[in-house]
């Protein structure tokens, strides 16, 4: 009778622990593109969603981000603008803004991106990712890489991975668009099995 009571107690915990694992990985990808159209981003929610196997919404979002400005650096600080989108998104969707503008942590000149893995938010922006930021001609094929690259290794963050020594590894620290251009938007087999979003 002990043991029947214990078998019964245990097969109830590992239903539980099923539908509480099922929860945690049932979460959708909310794409925000946060003062932008959202059109020319149609590509990489569709990229998003081979990539994490996630469905990808994609969703124009208005928000004034002034209060997040830093006048003596021109620039916008990012982690502000995260706690901001945590406040108003109350969701168990993945959140990924999208926007275009200068962003910056303190202890940093800048950043492509921040994530915010308890929160399951991150933001990155495309402002230093285009080719013209640095006085050079237009590349749509590798501004668009670029995005990707940096919106993978972002939601990767977000997945709890963390930086990877791997200089090809999506998950690889940008420390300049140099860093970005020579990694590939894919994880490296180490990163792939720690990736574990099924």
């Amino acid at each position: 009778m002990f043991l029947e009571s214990r078998g019964i107690i245990l097969y109830i915990l590992i239903i539980i622990l099923l539908l509480v694992a099922g929860d945690l990985m049932a979460e959708d990808i909310l794409l925000l593109t946060i003062n932008l159209e959202k059109e020319p981003f149609s590509p990489l929610a569709k990229d998003l969603e081979k990539t994490f196997e996630k469905k990808t919404k994609l969703e124009e979002y208005n928000l004034d981000i002034s209060f997040s400005y830093n006048y003596k650096r021109g620039q916008f600080h990012s982690s502000s603008i995260l706690n901001r989108l945590k406040d108003i998104f109350a969701t168990e969707d993945i959140i990924l803004g999208i926007l275009d503008v200068d962003l910056y942590v303190e202890g940093l000149n800048f950043i492509f991106g921040e994530a915010q893995p308890l929160n399951r938010i991150a933001v990155i922006s495309v402002k230093r990712l285009r080719q013209e930021f640095y006085g050079l001609s237009e590349d749509k094929d590798l501004f668009y890489q670029r995005i990707l690259k940096e919106a993978v290794h972002e939601i990767g963050h977000i997945f709890k991975l963390s930086h990877c020594p791997n200089p090809k590894c999506v998950m690889h620290f940008s420390n300049s668009l140099r860093d970005t251009d020579i990694k590939d938007f894919r994880f490296c087999p180490i990163c792939e099995r720690r990736l574990n979003i099924k």
